[in-house]
């Protein structure tokens, strides 16, 4: 099933470029002023809006603060192009829920960076019921955060970035994320609420339950580490009194094959990454399905940065 992108935009070369642009892996949909795209959101569920700034009727900034006060189709992440960007008119985008902005300039000078800029926002669109309101603040700040660091090239940085805010989003008391390579591991980030450190933290191989994630290859949850099969850290855990704890392996897959694979995996993809949460608090289901889709979804950019900075 293609993702679907709708384009809003009174420019007919615009269309025809970015058409050529995102048909290899997109359902491009059309419309040529707000009310067309209102009527196409009406009967199609699509996952990102391209919206032109300046259009005759309702602007690019209208069409953005009405489709927010729409409970069903607030939660679209929009993209606003313009040839003329300001940062008033930025300030005020973002201030209305939009994803970020795209120079129109970009279609001929720097295609591949939009097809980045769309491939990132629909991988980081993850949408969980049953946050509360903090969360979902935390969340959206998050990959707009990531977004923004991912934009520049910088892998360590943008493993912080994301290190850190799901650190926030669900308050930890530790989280370490993890570079697997060739049989090795590194440290790439660390946060302890405590002075004292994991002993195996700088071998993190040398835990067992590493080869029963690598096995698997999947997330998991625990709530009781203390006396599952899967844990790492045990002692220290039970020193700080940290029971709960989330684990997730990241893959060697970039946006556009996780994209083109449906969000899925694929079977071929090596383990290259590791992320490590724990806290005293237990860990809901929701708060789970949250965290463990973050950091999947968003390790396939990580993935990306890291092949581009090798």
């Amino acid at each position: 099933m293609a993702y679907k992108v709708l384009v809003i935009d009174d420019d007919e070369p615009i269309h025809y470029m970015l058409k050529n642009l995102l048909k290899d892996e997109f359902a491009v949909l059309n419309a040529h002023n707000v009310q067309e795209a209102i009527d196409i959101l009406s009967e199609t569920t699509v996952n990102l809006i391209l919206s032109d700034i300046h259009m005759p009727g309702i602007s690019g900034l209208e069409f953005l603060e009405s489709i927010r006060l729409d409970e069903k189709k607030k939660s679209i992440p929009v993209l606003i192009m313009t040839n003329l960007p300001t940062v008033e008119k930025e300030k005020k985008a973002l201030d209305l829920g939009a994803a970020d902005f795209i120079k129109k300039e970009l279609l001929n000078n720097n295609r591949e960076k939009v097809l980045d800029i769309i491939r990132m926002k629909i991988v980081t669109d993850v949408q969980v019921s049953g946050l509360d309101e903090d969360q979902t603040k935390k969340k959206d700040q998050l990959v707009m955060k990531l977004m923004e660091t991912a934009i520049g090239g910088s892998f360590s940085d943008t493993v912080e970035v994301l290190s850190k805010g799901l650190a926030e989003i669900v308050n930890m008391n530790y989280a370490g994320f993890w570079m697997i390579k060739d049989d090795e591991a590194e440290l790439l980030y660390s946060k302890n609420d405590e002075e004292e450190r994991p002993a195996n933290e700088d071998n993190i191989m040398a835990e067992s339950s590493f080869d029963y994630l690598k096995d698997n290859r999947e997330e998991y949850l625990s709530n009781h580490v203390f006396n599952e099969d899967v844990g790492f850290f045990v002692d220290f855990s039970k020193k700080q009194g940290l029971s709960a704890e989330i684990g997730v392996p990241l893959f060697a897959v970039n946006e556009r094959e996780l994209l083109m694979n449906n969000m899925k995996v694929p079977a071929k993809a090596d383990m290259f990454g590791l992320i490590i949460l724990k806290r005293s608090v237990l860990f809901s289901s929701t708060e789970f399905e949250l965290v463990s889709r973050l950091i999947k979804q968003s390790g396939s950019i990580l993935y990306r940065l890291y092949k581009k900075n090798k």
